[in-house]
């Protein structure tokens, strides 16, 4: 199984590919509008594919309706696979119309004998149609030109690749929905079929794929570009890997056959040792430089550099690591270090060196404070199964089987058949020691501190990636960790300092000690900062400072913060002032950018579609009584804004009614609404429109318990400063939206009480 890039799934989550006993793939949701834990099925990616080989694949042989004999395809015993008719399949054949008959019996009247292969032949589609392993692409932006609208529009892509056991490769394509929705839970996924490789001679054991640009130079040099590609490697039983290429441009027009991808590399020839898992980085120490693991089998892992001006690769390192098959290899920290984890269970961390591999120190936790108790033993525990890293690289999760003969028969073995094991790789060491464990944690344990004081600091610069969807629990985690082992004013400092080198806030203390008392808001960093960093700020400030209960209707004009005692002991009203001025700032870009929308559909001369797509006259009143409230505090530029606006409408403010009762609800707060009934109902706002959320289901953000009711614009995530916002035309504005929260960055979903299980990290 694979997960699959953010953004493919109806809520804008992910899409799991799931690989069955039965050698099909499926493609799975998490249940976001369903009050329940199983995960509910979206495609079937077999249908499409079996459809496909059914009308393409192996030649059929015509028979006679009713024929008892098929010609000369066999006798006896032989079997032949047999087509029924069914009048209700206008998208050709599947698997479900398919049957397997003895070769000289006769066919049920109601059946209709439509052809047959013989043995081999069905044997060769079996195999075809035989998928053994499947792996997701990084998403990538393709530009769509439409005949109908004569405009081009923008399409995020991922690739699913599937290996079968014929040796072929199945690439479809799976565009990113244009809307999301939390009510439409039956709506599939837009699958198509791409292209068809044949890549190997045996099982296509393992795939994974990678990004990839090529700079591009003109004839006189003077001029240059960047192509975007896509990379893929492919292992197989024979234990024969290859790499193959494609350019991201082709994608957008493809039909099946057509040869969007190239080999690029045959990088291990047959050694008859089977390809378990593989690893690929892009750019590593040399520019235009690939860097590929390969586990095998037999238990070793050879580190291979491809270079692509040369038409040899260099065989950089090789060992035996393993006694039995790797089933997981994954590089992290930049290509710094290669996690491997192995049936014989074991768990490693390796460092390329000049001539081989050199084991690194797997990370432990310096502190028994961190410890929490192991629920099984590790002699329970048989071996490992795959692993993986999170979004920040501070996080290492794997997959563990499970002795079934060594848990207790009463309890234990009813409920647990594999457990997943998390591990904090944070303070991962890029150099060799020999040193026990023990004198680690206290002659090194300075080390170990700046260690993971380094690794998440990489994190964050990580995460400003505007290409890279926002998920920042490990980072959070790893913070609170942090401060159980060293102390919690020593992370205090950590984040005083990573803010400061942004540029957000500076320090007025004539003794160099900074603290947050100290520290005062610079507003011209602020202001030319990117929505992504100052969404990164103010999540980690709201997970670390700000109160843990979720109140769905709390007012967050009036920050409720924790006590000094209860977490960092500097905490005090400078860390409010400086959360407030960041919210300020994103609700103003979002103000901003909502009102030069309005104002560009007038400049247009489209004024009928004020009251329709577009323009939203009670969220724009809303915005404009805010503006009004914090009229000290806006540009000049909004002011203007709203001024030119409020001559265009030429109405007054018209207040809202309570949905209950139909009382009048006056502006007071931008998160909430309080009606003026007999009996007050506390009524929660749309954090992106600022209205009154109408009745049904809406988004909600867990980070800072925002609703909304509408989606905000992809264009404010990627929002380099806010006078990036000055300059913008109605086709950069009217554009796709994301379920993100505008004010912390992660991905809003459904609302489940606290007694249903949490779906996601946050």
């Amino acid at each position: 199984m694979d997960w699959s890039p953010q953004g493919l799934a109806p809520n804008g989550g992910c899409l799991l590919a799931v690989c069955t006993r039965d050698h099909r793939v499926k493609l799975y949701r998490a249940p976001h509008s369903e009050y329940q834990c199983e995960w509910i099925q979206v495609y079937d990616v077999s249908e499409l594919l079996n459809g496909y080989h059914l009308k393409s694949g192996p030649r059929w042989k015509e028979t006679q309706e009713g024929d008892s004999s098929p010609g000369d395809t066999g006798t006896g015993n032989e079997l032949a696979l047999v087509r029924v008719e069914n009048q209700s399949n206008c998208e050709g054949p599947t698997s479900k119309d398919l049957a397997m008959v003895p070769f000289g019996s006769s066919v049920s009247a109601d059946t209709r004998l439509k052809s047959a292969m013989d043995p081999k032949d069905f044997l060769a589609l079996t195999n075809v149609l035989s998928y053994v392993s499947v792996g997701w692409s990084p998403a990538f932006r393709l530009e769509s030109f439409s005949n109908q609208s004569l405009k081009k529009t923008n399409l995020i892509v991922a690739l699913l690749a599937l290996g079968a056991k014929s040796g072929e490769i199945s690439i479809l394509k799976c565009t990113q929905p244009v809307n999301y929705s939390l009510e439409k839970a039956t709506s599939s996924p837009d699958v198509s079929l791409v292209t068809i490789i044949k890549a190997h001679e045996s099982w296509v054991s393992t795939l994974t794929w990678c990004k990839s640009g090529k700079t591009l130079k003109s004839e006189t040099d003077s001029d240059t570009s960047k192509c975007e590609e896509i990379l893929l490697a492919t292992g197989s039983t024979d234990g024969s890997v290859k790499l193959w290429v494609g350019d991201v441009g082709n994608f957008t027009d493809v039909v099946a056959n057509s040869d969007p991808f190239i080999l690029l590399r045959k990088i291990v020839p047959e050694d008859h040792s089977p390809v378990t898992s593989i690893a690929l980085i892009n750019g590593f120490r040399l520019s235009g430089c690939i860097q590929v693991a390969i586990g095998k089998g037999s238990g070793s892992i050879t580190v291979i550099e491809v270079s692509r001006e040369e038409d040899a690769e260099k065989e950089v390192k090789k060992w035996d690591a393993h006694s039995h098959a790797v089933t997981g290899l994954i590089w992290a920290f930049n290509g710094h270090c290669l996690y491997s984890c192995s049936q014989d269970n074991n768990l490693y961390v390796w460092k390329c060196d000049e001539e081989n591999l050199v084991t690194l120190p797997f990370p432990h936790d310096s502190s028994d404070k961190s410890k929490r108790s192991v629920f099984l033993a590790d002699s329970v525990l048989d071996g490992y199964y795959g692993l993986c890293l999170s979004k920040g690289s501070l996080a290492l999760a794997t997959l563990r089987g499970v002795s079934a003969e060594l848990l207790d028969q009463m309890y234990e073995s009813r409920a647990v058949k594999a457990m997943a094991q998390v591990f904090w790789v944070g303070n991962q060491s890029f150099q060799t020691s020999s040193t026990p464990a023990d004198e680690i944690r206290i002659g090194h344990f300075e080390a170990y501190i700046r260690n993971w004081e380094s690794n998440l600091l990489e994190a964050l610069h990580y995460l400003e990636n505007i290409n890279v969807k926002l998920a920042l629990w490990d980072v959070r985690a790893s913070l609170e960790h942090l401060a159980c082992i060293k102390g919690k004013k020593y992370v205090n400092t950590v984040i005083l300092r990573w803010i400061s080198s942004l540029g957000l806030v500076y320090s007025d203390a004539n003794d160099g000690k900074e603290t947050i008392s100290s520290m005062k808001t610079r507003h011209e960093g602020i202001v030319n900062a990117s929505s992504r960093r100052l969404q990164i700020v103010f999540a980690i400030l709201k997970g670390l400072f700000l109160t843990e209960g979720h109140d769905p209707l709390t007012i967050m004009d009036k920050l409720s913060f924790r006590k000094s005692y209860e977490t960092f002991e500097t905490f005090d009203y400078g860390w409010r002032s400086f959360a407030l001025d960041i919210e300020h700032e994103l609700r103003e870009r979002l103000v901003h950018l909502s009102i030069s929308l309005v104002l560009l559909v007038f400049k247009d001369g489209n004024a009928s579609t004020v009251d329709g797509k577009y323009v939203d006259y009670s969220a724009l009143m809303c915005m404009l009584q805010w503006i009004t409230i914090n009229s000290s505090k806006v540009s000049k530029q909004v002011l203007c804004d709203a001024h030119s606006l409020a001559q265009i409408f030429r109405r007054g403010v018209e207040l809202e009614s309570c949905t209950i009762c139909a009382a009048k609800v006056s502006f007071m707060s931008t998160e909430m609404g309080i009606c003026d009934g007999t009996h007050p109902h506390k009524l929660p706002r749309c954090s992106v429109t600022f209205k009154l959320c109408p009745p049904g289901s809406h988004w909600f953000c867990y980070c800072c318990a925002r609703w909304a009711s509408k989606q905000t614009p992809r264009i404010f995530f990627t929002c380099s400063s806010r006078h990036s916002l000055n300059n913008l035309d109605s086709s950069e504005l009217i554009q796709d939206v994301e379920p993100a929260c505008p004010y912390c960055g992660i991905l809003m979903q459904r609302y489940f009480p606290d007694s249903f299980l949490r779906l996601s990290l946050v």
